[in-house]
């Protein structure tokens, strides 16, 4: 008797430990699926890869109107319109154009800010990030760190970016050398 009541405790402990793995690996994976999120965003709003064509205010136009559509199926709806009333890309377009710089985004770090314990992750997560920003062309380099928040909220199981300040090259066009 002593024997199966000693076996039922080690079973049910086992489970616990287990199941607690589960969850805590389930938390790792959103929190991957959370940053890839954020890369594919970032790299896909605030990277230009030829500057020259800006000086054509129909191709710059259309470049502006590209960045907001390629960041639409990261984004929640509310925030994506925002994205279009603001023009938000204007800035990344007109930072290259007036730079004379291609811009790309390299490393990014995060540190989360809510929820403050990662197991109570539900449907919404507050980040701050620090992200390099390279602007380049054939004769100048320079590589300028950003911080910032970012908030993403789940819409029909999926990750979405709900804010983020936008404007990031613009910030930084002064530091440009």
């Amino acid at each position: 008797m002593k024997r199966v009541s000693y076996i039922l405790i080690v079973s049910i402990l086992i489970s616990i430990i287990l199941v607690g793995c589960k969850n805590n690996n389930s938390n790792e994976e959103e929190i991957d699926k959370i940053y890839k999120i954020i890369e594919n965003y970032f790299n896909s709003y605030y990277t230009i890869e030829d500057y020259k064509i800006l000086d054509d205010s129909d191709k710059a136009y259309a470049k502006e109107t590209d960045l907001i559509e390629s960041v639409k199926q990261y984004t929640t709806e509310e925030f994506f319109n925002r994205l279009k009333e603001k023009r938000g890309s204007g800035a990344t377009v007109d930072t290259a154009k007036l730079a004379k710089r291609n811009i790309k985004v390299g490393d990014i770090e995060y540190k989360i800010e809510k929820p403050k314990n990662i197991e109570e992750l539900k449907d919404e997560i507050t980040l701050y990030y620090t992200a390099d920003f390279k602007f380049y062309n054939d004769d100048k380099e320079d590589i300028l760190e950003k911080e910032g928040q970012i908030r993403l909220k789940k819409v029909s199981g999926e990750w979405k970016i709900d804010y983020e300040p936008g404007y990031i090259p613009h910030y930084m066009f002064e530091k440009i050398k």
